[in-house]
C-alpha cells in the first residue's frame, strides 16, 4: 500500500488553486470539470493535495483533521513570504528540535511551518 492523496473541500476554487501556488508552491497536476464537480490535483511537498469544489461546498467548519504541516528550510523565510502577501500567521513558537507556526487557508484549513532550530 502507498500514499495517495488528501482531498479538501473547497469553497472557491479559483481562490484555492492561487493560494496553494502563491503561498505553498503547489503545481496544478491533473484538473477534472465534471458536470456536477471540479477536482483539481496539486503537487506540494511530494504530496498531492486534491482541491474538490462542488456546488454544495458552501460553509465549511475545521474538519477532523487538525492541520496540514510542511517543513521548509527556513522559518525566517517562510514569514517574510507570508508578510509580503499579507497573510496572518501565529507567533513562531519552539516545539522539540523545531520552530512552527500556522496560518489560516481559504477553506479553513489549516497550515503549520516547521522549521529547524
Amino acid at each position: 500500500m502507498t500514499f495517495g492523496h488528501i482531498g479538501i473541500k473547497v469553497l472557491d476554487i479559483e481562490a484555492s488553486i492561487k493560494f496553494y501556488e502563491t503561498v505553498l508552491g503547489a503545481k496544478v497536476t491533473e484538473d477534472y470539470t465534471y458536470p456536477s464537480s471540479r477536482l483539481v490535483f496539486m503537487e506540494v511537498g511530494g504530496t498531492i493535495v486534491e482541491l474538490i469544489a462542488k456546488p454544495e461546498n458552501t460553509d465549511r467548519t475545521m474538519g477532523p483533521i487538525e492541520h496540514i504541516a510542511f517543513k521548509v528550510e527556513n522559518l525566517a523565510s517562510q514569514i517574510k513570504k507570508l508578510e509580503s502577501l499579507g497573510i496572518a500567521y501565529t507567533e513562531p513558537r519552539v516545539v522539540g528540535t523545531g520552530e512552527i507556526i500556522f496560518i489560516d487557508g481559504p477553506n479553513n484549513e489549516r497550515f503549520e511551518f516547521v522549521g529547524k532550530i
